[in-house]
């Protein structure tokens, strides 16, 4: 808080960038569900309309960077190093991406069966944005990081999680298909849904790094 008179004349942007932040991570977890959405139904059109919204959500997200970087530029206040903070909006842009790289996987290989391993780490994707939105969220009382570190252990549990899953389904397929293309074309949307859920890690890991640069 700022208390002389000096801080009181300066412009405080920090709530803009943790509106921008909580955006991000807002945006994220919009495209989780609609990934979710998509695997759980079998209409091709229903899919393909949750595809296209992810698409624009993502080049949303990749616009929220973009605003991170032009308010830090004119920024006297932040609420952290401006390093830390390019590096969290980028973290967070990244889980964007991926979420669209899986469904782009997903609507492009035109699969015949949405296997029980895809509808279980796009749920996982899910779990690990509703974390993800908490742990942003609660940075702006960064204070207090009890909450922000259950989110982020909670992410990081996630991401082993979906780690055990990925590795069954592999193995799974590697033993029981034959068809080549069928292979090549599970085996890609696994790894994607299987790193979408790194990139939340790697977000809290970021987050984490911050918390002790400012604790």
């Amino acid at each position: 808080m700022k208390t002389s008179f000096f801080g009181q004349m300066l412009p405080d942007n920090n709530h803009v960038f943790y509106g921008l932040f909580n955006r991000a991570s807002a945006i994220s977890a919009n495209m989780a569900k609609l990934l979710y959405e998509a695997v759980s139904q079998n209409a091709i059109h229903g899919q393909t309309t949750h595809f296209g919204q992810i698409s624009r959500l993502k080049i949303e997200a990749t616009e929220l960077k973009r605003q991170v970087y032009a308010v830090s530029g004119k920024a006297l206040i932040s609420p952290f190093e401006r390093n830390d903070m390019y590096a969290l909006v980028t973290a967070l842009v990244n889980v964007a991406d991926y979420i669209d790289i899986s469904a782009r996987r997903i609507n492009l290989y035109t699969i015949d069966v949405i296997t029980a391993p895809i509808k279980e780490l796009c749920s996982l994707i899910v779990q690990a944005s509703v974390q993800l939105e908490k742990c942003v969220h609660a940075l702006s009382n960064i204070r207090h990081p009890e909450p922000i570190t259950e989110s982020c252990n909670q992410i990081k549990q996630l991401e082993h999680y979906a780690d055990t899953v990925h590795g069954k389904a592999v193995a799974a397929l590697n033993a029981e298909e034959t068809d080549i293309f069928q292979l090549i074309k599970y085996g890609e949307i696994y790894a994607a849904l299987e790193r979408t859920t790194d990139k939340f890690e790697h977000v809290a890991y970021v987050v984490e790094s911050i918390l002790v640069k400012n604790s």
